[in-house]
């Protein structure tokens, strides 16, 4: 038994010691990113004995204000590089937070989930340092301000919550900036103008709810299906009231010249509904009489 025992200790002594002096063979986990070839066999210059990586160790190298402006060896970097300058106000102990090493040469895959909790409150408001590169090129996003927050939840970029009260009064009329792809391709809104508030809403696409009274009331005796009314599909403006109503337009014109009035093609100008009332005929005293 002792000499096991012998044996055990002599050879915990010489693992230990080999662990200590060639450190990269027999306790390194993988290969270590490119920009980090340089310390393939100087493991403590980012471990410490029994306490491993640590982050006060990455700052000795990375300034926290050079990040993304200047390499380690103090050379600017060139313009076009991707600014991360939100790591100025990181904590500095918090480097092992998001990354890491070991995982092979690209550095890209050195990166943990990124835990914006560290970041300042103001910082978390700042996306835009960060995901600029992520901002879609279109109207919307062109106009968008820094705090991608108001939308978009750290979490995950989709699906964004949006709300339209952050639109401008001007802005919130041009709804086909954004939503050209929902526009139908139906006769009725390959015309229609580029404020799609006057149908829908903005809490949603549909229902679409369409006031046609503004225009004329459809009441109980006015159930009749669009077409019958407008009958050029091209172009809802146009409208006729002689598919339904025994009316010709030479009758038409015979009684309204007999009341003196000559502009009669309108006829919602003057009759609103059923009755005839609210038109500015009517409300001239015009066109009473005979409506059929």
């Amino acid at each position: 038994m002792r000499v096991l025992l012998f044996v055990f200790i002599v050879s915990a002594i010489i693992l230990a010691a080999l662990a200590a002096i060639f450190p990269e063979v027999l306790l390194n986990p993988g290969p270590l990113m490119k920009g980090h070839h340089a310390l393939e066999k100087k493991c403590l210059s980012c471990h410490k004995p029994f306490a491993g990586a640590m982050s006060i160790q990455c700052i000795s190298c990375h300034k926290q204000s050079d990040i993304s402006v200047k390499n380690v060896a103090g050379v600017v970097l060139p313009k076009d590089t991707p600014k991360v300058l939100f790591h100025r106000g990181v904590d500095a102990n918090s480097c092992i937070d998001c990354h890491t090493d070991h995982r092979g040469t690209d550095a890209a895959k050195a990166l943990k989930p990124f835990k914006h909790s560290s970041l300042s409150r103001l910082q978390q408001k700042e996306c835009i340092t960060c995901h600029n590169n992520k901002k879609p090129q279109d109207t919307l996003h062109r106009y968008a301000t820094g705090n991608c927050s108001e939308c978009h939840a750290t979490n995950k970029w989709k699906p964004a919550t949006f709300d339209h009260n952050n639109l401008t009064a001007a802005s919130g009329k041009q709804c086909i900036n954004c939503h050209k792809a929902d526009l139908p391709k139906d006769n009725l809104h390959l015309k229609v103008s580029t404020n799609c508030a006057t149908c829908h809403t903005a809490t949603a696409w549909k229902p679409a709810t369409y006031d046609h009274d503004k225009y004329f009331r459809l009441d109980r005796n006015h159930r009749a299906s669009c077409v019958t009314c407008h009958t050029d599909p091209s172009n809802y403006k146009k409208y006729t009231c002689y598919n339904c109503h025994e009316h010709s337009p030479d009758r038409m014109a015979r009684k309204h010249e007999k009341e003196g009035i000559f502009d009669y093609q309108n006829c919602i100008k003057c009759h609103r509904d059923a009755s005839g009332e609210g038109g500015e005929g009517r409300e001239r005293g015009e066109g009473r009489g005979d409506d059929d």
